[in-house]
C-alpha cells in the first residue's frame, strides 16, 4: 500500500514537472514572437457568461440586459476554439460570473472544463458576494474603497465582501479598484487599511472608470487622471500594495500606448470583441489598466515584467 502511494506521489510529481516545462516553452517562444519580433499573438481570452447581476453599480450598464446566458454548449465549444487559435490565459467576467447556470453546470464546471482543455491559467472577475469558493487560479474582487465611498458605486456591501475574502475559502485573491470622480478620495485609506489589517490579498489594481455609455458624471479627464495616477506611484514607492507596475501607470498618465491590443480577446452571446466590448470611440478615454501593463510588458519595462509575477 505504501509503495503504490509513493508511485502516486512520483506520477503527480512528474505530471506537474512536464506541466510547467510545456508552461515554460510555450512561453519562452511567445516572448520571443511578442517583444522580438512585435508581434502580438492571442494570449488572453475573457468569456463573460452572463448578463445577469447581483448588483446595480453607479456608471454600469451592462448588467441585467436581458441577454440570455451563453449555454454549456457554446461555452466548451467557444474555449475549445479559442485554445486551437492560441489562446492559453482564460477569464469569465459578467455580470457576476457566479450567478451562470446552464442546466446542472456551474461556474465551477466552467473553470475545470477550461482546464482540461489546457488553459494555463483560470482567473474570475465577481463582485464577491456569492462567495469565493471555486477552483480558479486567481480572484479578482470589486471593492472600489471603504465604507461610504464603496457604498457610492456599489451599495451598501462592503462587509459582505470582506467576510467573503476573510472566510478563506480561496487562496489567492486580487482586488480590483476603480477610481471614479466618487471613489478617487478613498484610494490611500483603503490601501493604507488593507495593511493595518493584514487584508489576505495579493494587492489592488487600480482601474480608472471607463465611459462605456459616453462620459457621465463618474468620468475623469487625463488631466483630472494625472494627479491621481502621480499619487498611485508615490502610494506604490511607500509599499502600500499597488499591484499596477510604475510603467503600466505612466503609460495610462500619457495615453502613449496601442489600443485594441490583439494579445486579448473577449466573447459574450453576441460575439468576439478585440481587447474589450467598447465601441472604438470609447478607447481615447480607457482605463483598463490591465491594457497597459501588457503593453510595457512588450516594451521589456522591467517593473511591468516584475509586477505581473505577483498575479499571473
Amino acid at each position: 500500500m505504501i509503495d503504490e502511494r509513493e508511485g502516486e506521489i512520483r506520477d503527480d510529481r512528474r505530471r506537474h514537472q512536464w506541466a510547467v516545462w510545456k508552461r515554460f516553452y510555450f512561453y519562452a517562444r511567445y516572448v520571443w514572437r511578442f517583444v522580438a519580433l512585435r508581434r502580438p499573438e492571442p494570449l488572453i481570452y475573457g468569456i463573460a457568461l452572463t448578463d445577469r447581476c447581483n448588483l446595480a453599480c453607479r456608471g454600469c450598464k451592462v448588467s441585467n440586459t436581458g441577454r440570455p446566458d451563453m449555454t454549456w454548449a457554446q461555452l466548451v465549444t467557444a474555449m475549445q476554439k479559442a485554445w486551437e487559435r492560441g489562446f492559453r490565459e482564460l477569464y469569465f467576467s459578467g455580470g457576476e460570473p457566479v450567478l451562470w447556470r446552464s442546466g446542472g453546470h456551474t461556474l465551477t464546471d466552467a473553470i475545470l472544463a477550461a482546464k482540461r482543455i489546457g488553459f494555463f491559467h483560470v482567473h474570475v472577475y465577481t463582485n464577491g458576494l456569492l462567495g469565493l469558493n471555486m477552483p480558479a487560479d486567481l480572484v479578482w474582487v470589486s471593492m472600489d474603497g471603504l465604507p461610504g465611498v464603496y457604498d457610492r458605486r456599489r451599495g451598501d456591501h462592503f462587509n459582505q465582501v470582506v467576510q467573503a475574502v476573510l472566510a478563506g475559502s480561496h487562496p489567492k485573491v486580487a482586488i480590483i479598484y476603480v477610481i471614479d470622480r466618487y471613489t478617487a478620495e478613498g484610494v490611500e485609506p483603503f490601501l493604507r487599511w488593507v495593511v493595518a489589517t493584514r487584508f489576505p490579498v495579493v494587492g489592488v489594481m487600480f482601474y480608472f472608470h471607463t465611459p462605456y455609455y459616453g462620459r457621465d458624471e463618474l468620468y475623469l479627464s487625463a488631466e483630472e487622471r494625472a494627479p491621481l495616477i502621480d499619487r498611485l506611484l508615490g502610494y506604490a514607492r511607500a509599499g502600500l500594495p499597488v499591484i499596477n507596475s510604475r510603467a503600466g501607470l505612466l503609460a495610462l498618465k500619457s495615453g502613449d500606448w496601442p489600443r485594441r491590443f490583439p494579445v486579448a480577446s473577449v466573447l459574450d452571446v453576441d460575439g468576439e470583441s478585440i481587447c474589450c466590448r467598447a465601441s472604438d470611440e470609447t478607447c481615447v478615454d480607457c482605463g483598463y489598466a490591465a491594457c497597459t501593463e501588457l503593453t510595457e510588458f512588450q516594451r521589456l519595462r522591467p517593473s511591468a515584467v516584475l509586477s505581473m509575477t505577483r498575479y499571473w
